[in-house]
């Protein structure tokens, strides 16, 4: 026996149904949304491949990044822009949310011509980035005169350097705190040089240059790198993927935002699925006697 509905389903009731039904419209059957499309596809940038949230650049628009986390990949490796100053990414590991960089103008040179110090994170208003857990100070002094007191061969060395053509002046590096070998003030006991410099480097770079004092070595320290944490939205992304949408980010309202197949969302692609709705318009006119077998 063919099943049929009883004559006695109101009109407006089959109009509610017909309505769940058109606007909910399976998936296969629709266009897939043009931003989740575009976000959908990883991007390689110089020697890197495969990269996706939270970084764009190249031919992988804004709007399927994070902001300040734009590469540039015109060059051998990429570079990113941290409060305006320069690093190059040496790699990107995307499920430990984190990047490992080192300064584009201390790269393969202790002594570039203009000394900076790296910058601050700690000091970042949005806090998306953080240094790793093994990331310790490096300080750099060019241009001293000759010290009368002596120091600790294992944490300090000294490195020739010559910048803007001047001569060869004496220079110095200081891995660690000197509390413990009676300096308590190094700005005090450096205070003579002509720049004082603070670098970055992770702690076994450290340790290797405490054994290998030498000028190759301290450049080997720095060209390593070190990581950096990121935290764009991290839990917001997660759920974004995990109900396969895309993550990336509203430059108008300056919000997170998932890319689903059927458009954009402010964090999943939560929703009923189609067979869902064919099951609860089923299990609805069971329950009131509407249809007969």
């Amino acid at each position: 026996m063919h099943p049929y509905l009883l004559p006695n389903i109101s009109s407006s009731l089959l109009l509610i149904i017909l309505t769940i039904f058109l606007f909910h419209v399976p998936n296969s059957l629709s266009v897939d949304d043009e931003l989740y499309l575009d976000c959908s596809q990883s991007f390689e940038c110089s020697n890197v491949e495969s990269i996706g949230y939270p970084f764009w650049g190249s031919n992988r628009p804004e709007y399927c990044g994070f902001p300040d986390f734009k590469l540039n990949c015109s060059g051998d490796a990429p570079s990113i822009s941290i409060q305006e100053q320069e690093f190059r990414v040496l790699s990107i590991n995307q499920s430990e949310s984190s990047l490992t960089v080192a300064r584009v103008d201390y790269w393969n040179n202790v002594c570039p011509g203009s000394l900076t110090n790296t910058t601050t994170i700690e000091n970042s208003s949005s806090r998306v980035l953080q240094y790793a857990s093994d990331v310790q100070q490096l300080l750099l002094f060019y241009a001293c005169p000759p010290l009368n007191i002596s120091l600790p061969s294992q944490l300090t060395g000294q490195f020739d350097c010559t910048i803007n053509s001047t001569t060869d002046s004496i220079n110095y590096y200081v891995t660690e705190d000197l509390t413990g070998f009676g300096i308590f003030n190094i700005s005090s006991t450096f205070g003579t040089c002509n720049t004082a410099v603070t670098v970055r480097v992770t702690q076994s770079a450290a340790s290797n240059l405490a054994l290998n004092t030498s000028k190759e070595n301290l450049g080997a320290a720095m060209d390593s790198g070190y990581k950096l944490m990121w935290d764009a939205s991290n839990n917001l992304c997660e759920q974004c993927q995990g109900s396969a949408g895309q993550c990336g980010y509203n430059t108008s309202s300056r919000e997170f935002i998932c890319y689903c197949k059927d458009g954009p969302n402010p964090s999943n692609c939560g929703g009923v699925s189609q067979l869902n709705y064919y099951h609860f318009i089923l299990c609805y006119f069971s329950a009131q006697n509407m249809i007969v077998v």
